[in-house]
């Protein structure tokens, strides 16, 4: 297996954001709705116009498991997101075996402050002579490019 180039990944990561942001709007819209049901439209105007903010911990909480479940269904069951698929890459161990929950874990964890560092986390492939990043090498998987036709062993159909 060979390891995702640079410009693979980040065009997953770009195609994939689009599906987070619209996930992130699902879960603001229910917050909105059971707030409303809380309070109240007019409560919730009255609060709004005064500047009080309509977050709290619980909305937080449910934005993080809502976006960490949608990356590690993908990368546990397919070893692929959406965006990935477009753009024939994994995430396996190095035996091509789909990594675990709490390797996927990790490997959001770490892309947090990847992210925040302007994406060093994964533009780390680029000195790295292994080509892997910090999300890679913490979670003990590699992020690899598959040519078309090609499936992992574990992929491959039952007969």
């Amino acid at each position: 297996m060979v390891h995702a180039p640079l410009w693979r990944r980040l065009a997953a990561m770009v195609y994939d954001a689009f599906l987070v942001i619209s996930l992130s709007f699902l879960v603001g819209f229910i917050n909105l709705g059971i707030l409303i049901k809380i309070h109240g439209t007019e409560q919730l105007k009255q609060m709004t116009d005064n500047g009080e903010s309509l977050d709290s911990p619980v909305f937080y909480a449910a934005l993080f498991l809502t976006i960490f479940s949608f990356f590690a269904y993908f990368w546990t069951r397919k070893g692929q997101t959406l965006g990935m698929q477009a753009w024939r890459i994994h995430i396996l161990n190095e035996d091509g075996s789909k990594i675990t929950a709490r390797q996927a874990l990790v490997r959001f964890l770490i892309a947090f402050p990847s992210i925040l560092a302007g994406c060093l986390g994964t533009l780390w492939v680029l000195w790295d002579r292994n080509r892997k990043s910090w999300q890679d090498y913490a979670s003990g998987s590699g992020t690899y490019h598959l040519p078309k036709n090609h499936l992992p062993k574990n992929h491959l159909p039952k007969k």
